[in-house]
């Protein structure tokens, strides 16, 4: 197997996230003949963000930090035993437990060295906020669900590809796209036949974890020995599984994609639609890229009673019936969730009804949901609002390079909060927003500081604000 996109760029129809234009390969990535934009190419996976560059230096600053972290907590564990009473042996598991983090941590950062290293540019993007994924520690155990051969992995594969060869009885050469796959298993155990698959996800070091072990190579991960006696586990691609033609990774966000319109048969998302804070944005940018009757494949829970969005048999078939879709079928299955125990005897578990449901886009598109985005020239008068819970946290690490970072956090949909990390100017425009100024009072406190970006940068970035919910916004 090798590494790369099946296929051209342009077979895919991949798109400048900035102007729309098509990419095409070219120096180290893909490049925008139009607007001279580049997406590199990172430990095998292209990074196709609006900030790639941002994004990476962010990707690998979080692993960095989670090092230094983990080494300052076990570097105290010897002043801390004597002030909690501890006996040896649960000292000695912290121990273990902190050797790993630092250990995986490590693992991860040096996939990922050598390419960040050679990019050798600046983020590009100012005033400008970015969606990180998961953090590597929160999607470790999909590495080890998903490459230690676990009964768990394959019901969920076997479920997703009937539904797969029932919606494409004739899959070959027809593009089909796994959303926030994570650790990249399940796209491993798709017949030979889908020969035109992609996946991607936001979380780059687990996606070049996955890309080493789709392309037949290893990875070592260090493991707690309360977790697994060996105190490591070696992930491999599995010899009985039948060769296939490329399988690409991309790193990308779900609610902003570079597929062009209309270029993907199917879409699958499992165990995404219910954890996202903005489901209709998701199943808006789904019908986007479907090819007409392109079929959309969702597989997860239904979320919690109370939740704000649910989805079950029937609020799921209705939220996709108004999303432009119709539902085909919907079956309710008893399933684990993150069952590890058979490799790792101590692991804990859960288990819970998923809900397996393949609908078609809709000729007709005109139900679905779109939140109004004011235009350019309206931003200006425009009083920018907070929605509910809105923090801004800023953080500094204590290591040595002493770096600064802002997140950004607000529950602008009741029990759906979002967690974004933010540049130094856009964290300054967030301390601004007070409900009373409006963007053109903003901009003017702004430009009394040096240095002061142009007033048509920031009147643009209030504009992405509102659209990617970052911001509500009312009239004067």
């Amino acid at each position: 197997m090798t590494a790369g996109l099946p296929g051209t760029p342009e077979a895919w129809g991949w798109r400048c996230l900035h102007c729309g234009a098509p990419l095409a390969s070219g120096g180290l990535g893909l490049l925008c003949g139009d607007c001279g934009r580049a997406y590199p190419v990172i430990a095998g996976v292209p990074i196709l963000v609006k900030d790639p560059i941002g994004y990476v230096r962010s990707e690998l600053s979080s692993l960095v930090q989670a090092a230094q972290d983990a080494r300052l907590r076990r570097d105290k564990l010897d002043l801390i035993w004597r002030d909690a009473g501890l006996s040896a042996a649960s000292i000695e598991r912290h121990r273990d437990v902190l050797d790993t983090d630092i250990a995986r941590a490590e693992m991860f950062r040096a996939l990922l060295a050598p390419d960040v290293e050679a990019l050798g540019a600046e983020a590009d993007e100012t005033l400008g906020m970015r969606r990180s994924g998961w953090s590597p520690a929160a999607l470790f155990p999909y590495l080890l669900r998903d490459w230690m051969n676990t009964a768990e992995l394959a019901a969920t594969a076997a479920r997703i590809t009937a539904a797969l060869e029932e919606a494409l009885p004739d899959p070959s050469g027809k593009p089909v796209v796994f959303a926030a796959c994570g650790a990249a298993g399940l796209l491993a155990e798709i017949p030979p036949a889908f020969d035109c698959l992609v996946g991607f996800d936001l979380t780059l070091p687990v996606l070049a974890a996955a890309r080493r072990l789709l392309d037949g190579n290893s990875v070592e991960l260090a493991l707690p020995h309360a977790i697994r006696e060996a105190g490591r586990a070696m992930l491999h691609w599995r010899p009985d599984r039948p060769a296939r033609t490329p399988v690409a990774l991309v790193a990308m966000d779900a609610l902003n994609t570079a597929f062009a319109d209309g270029c993907v048969a199917c879409v699958v998302t499992s165990f995404l639609l219910d954890l996202i804070p903005e489901p209709r944005q998701l199943a808006n940018e789904i019908h986007r890229i479907l090819c007409n009757d392109g079929v959309w494949i969702n597989y997860g829970p239904s979320g919690p009673l109370t939740a704000f969005w649910r989805f079950d048999e029937a609020e799921g078939a209705a939220f996709i019936e108004a999303a432009g879709f119709t539902v085909m079928t919907t079956q309710a299955h008893r399933a684990t969730y993150l069952d590890i125990s058979d490799d790792c005897p101590s692991w804990s578990f859960r288990s819970h009804i998923c809900y397996l449901t393949s609908a078609r886009k809709a000729e007709q598109s005109g139900q679905r949901a779109r939140a109004r985005t004011p235009a350019l020239a309206e931003v200006s008068a425009l009083v920018p609002q907070h929605f509910a819970g809105a923090q801004l946290v800023q953080r500094q690490s204590l290591g040595p390079d002493g770096a600064r970072t802002a997140v950004f956090r607000h529950d602008g949909i009741p029990g759906r909060a979002r967690s974004l990390e933010l540049d130094r100017d856009t964290a300054r425009i967030m301390v601004l927003v007070d409900g009373k100024r409006t963007v053109d009072d903003i901009a003017a406190l702004l430009q009394r500081d040096a240095p002061a970006p142009p007033r048509e940068a920031i009147l643009s970035a209030f504009a992405r604000y509102f659209a990617e919910g970052l911001l509500d916004w009312r009239s004067r």
